[in-house]
Formats: structure tokens, sequence, C-alpha cells
């Protein structure tokens, strides 16, 4: 499991928790903090942190690429490059790959199973699909992790794994998970709403209300 935010505090909560892969981010989530990205990233301790490349064209893309490769991680940190899975972003992942074979990429902006394939063969190590996304847009999330997670595993693509992402409750993150993503990246409230279930404290309390109450 990863965690998708930029906030130190939320990092640092989550992090405590040794089941955390590794952090990741995007333009919208540096935002809130309010720093330069690369002061702000450098300040994230984790064993991965993804960045994501901004652009619009190849180019640009692969020129943020590089300053992205310029970053002095936290130490025992290893920066992760998050491009997008269109035609600029699959050139430049076939020249990350050639470029600096050992770097981590994660495939994101997925909306199709075709998508994803065609980063996973760009040299994708990661592919991320916008689960609640294509909720919202009336495409079905899970039959398309089910249709990735079968074709890679037919093509002998099984290192290549599947990160779910965007979410907006803890309902979509388990229909991720069943449909066969080996991975999801998570917002901290969704974190907490996974655990802290009402019914759950509810008895939780009462456990501790009658253990109060036993004979001493």
């Amino acid at each position: 499991m990863f965690l998708d935010s930029g906030n130190l505090d939320e990092i640092k909560k989550a992090l405590q928790f040794p089941f955390f892969e590794g952090v990741t981010t995007n333009p919208t989530i540096l935002l809130k903090e309010n720093q330069p990205r690369k002061t702000h990233i450098a300040q994230i301790s984790a064993k991965l942190v993804f960045v994501q490349a901004a652009g619009l064209t190849e180019a640009e893309i692969w020129d943020d690429v590089l300053r992205i490769q310029a970053i002095q991680p936290a130490d025992g940190t290893t920066i992760g490059l998050k491009i997008p899975a269109h035609e600029a972003g699959i050139k430049v992942m076939t020249k990350v790959r050639a470029k600096f074979p050992d770097a981590i990429i994660l495939a994101t902006a997925i909306f199709s199973s075709e998508q994803g394939y065609i980063a996973s063969l760009a040299g994708a190590d990661y592919l991320a699909p916008y689960y609640n996304r294509m909720e919202v847009s009336g495409l079905d999330a899970a039959k398309t992790i089910e249709e990735l997670r079968y074709v890679l595993d037919l093509q002998g693509l099984q290192a290549v794994k599947i990160m779910g992402a965007s979410f907006k409750n803890s309902r979509q993150i388990m229909q991720a998970l069943a449909s066969g993503a080996d991975t999801v990246t998570i917002g901290y409230d969704l974190f907490l709403q996974m655990m802290n279930k009402p019914l759950a404290l509810e008895s939780i309390e009462k456990f501790n209300e009658h253990n109060d109450a036993l004979p001493k």
C-alpha cells in the first residue's frame, strides 16, 4: 500500500505502519503544501516517493524527468517517476528505460486496459488505473482492472504491478484489490476510514465499559 499525500505530518503518521511501501504525489497534491517541489520532495522520508513529470509534449515531460532525477532525496529514499500513460508519456517511458535502466516508473492517469498494456510494454513498473474517475465517467473500473490483470499475466508481464488509485471510499479500494490490483495508493483520510469503522468503535467502547465494570 502507498500513501497518496504530500503532507509531511500525514506521511510521518502513516509510515509508522510498516506495510506502507512508499508515497505517491502529483502536482495537485504538492500545490497544497505551498513549497517548491524540489524543496518539499527532499523533506519526504520514505522507501519510495513517486514524483510526477509535468508537461504536455514529449520534450516537456522529458525535461521535467531530468529535473526530478536531479532532486537529492532524504537518506534512504528512492525517487520514482510518475509519467502519464498517453502518447507523449509512453515515448518518455521508453527513453527513461533506455537512459535510466534502474528508474522506477509509475504510469499514471490510466482509464483503460489498453493504456495499461501499452505502458507496461514501454517499461512501466507500476500502472495506476483511476478507479473513482472511471466510475464517475460511467466506465467499469473493476472490469478494467480484471482485464488488465488477465492480459499482463497472459503476456508474461507479471512483474508489472497494478496500483489502484483515485478512490473516494474504502469500498472502491477493496473492489480494486479484489479485481486484481497488486497494491493501492490512498489518502490518509481513507486509511483511517479503513480502520476506524463506527460499528467496530462502538463494540470496542462497549467491551471497555464492561471491562471497567468487572469486579476488582
